[in-house]
């Protein structure tokens, strides 16, 4: 058996989703991410920079602002990798993406102001 593509319910060998509504959503969602991903990259690149400068540079502030930066970036687009999608359907897996750049949020504040 296999997992539809958005909610992750079991269907049967074959089909992608399990209702017309779960492909239209799938594909609303999959547009939406083509049309951020620059975004995303973008934001990405800054996060990681603020950490190399950070880290370089022995300041926590930054460390903890390049991870809030990262975090937040998740938090705004939450591009799963197809694997996760596969096993959880794309509705749970960016809902975990999002949990994960929360944690990722909190922790940058943690580290750069605590």
């Amino acid at each position: 058996m296999d997992r539809c593509g958005w909610c992750g319910k079991k269907i049967s060998r074959g089909q992608r989703f399990c209702s017309d509504d779960c492909r239209e959503r799938c594909e609303r969602t999959l547009a939406r991410d083509r049309r951020c991903i620059k975004w995303f990259l973008l934001l990405l690149a800054a996060g990681v920079l603020a950490l190399f400068a950070g880290a370089l540079d022995g300041q926590d502030a930054l460390v903890g602002g390049g991870m809030l930066l990262i975090g937040s970036d998740i938090l705004l687009f939450p591009l799963v990798t197809p694997e996760t999608t596969a096993l959880l359907g794309m509705r749970t897996a960016r809902w975990l993406g999002r949990a994960l750049g929360a944690v990722t949020m909190a922790a940058g504040v943690w580290i750069g102001w605590f």
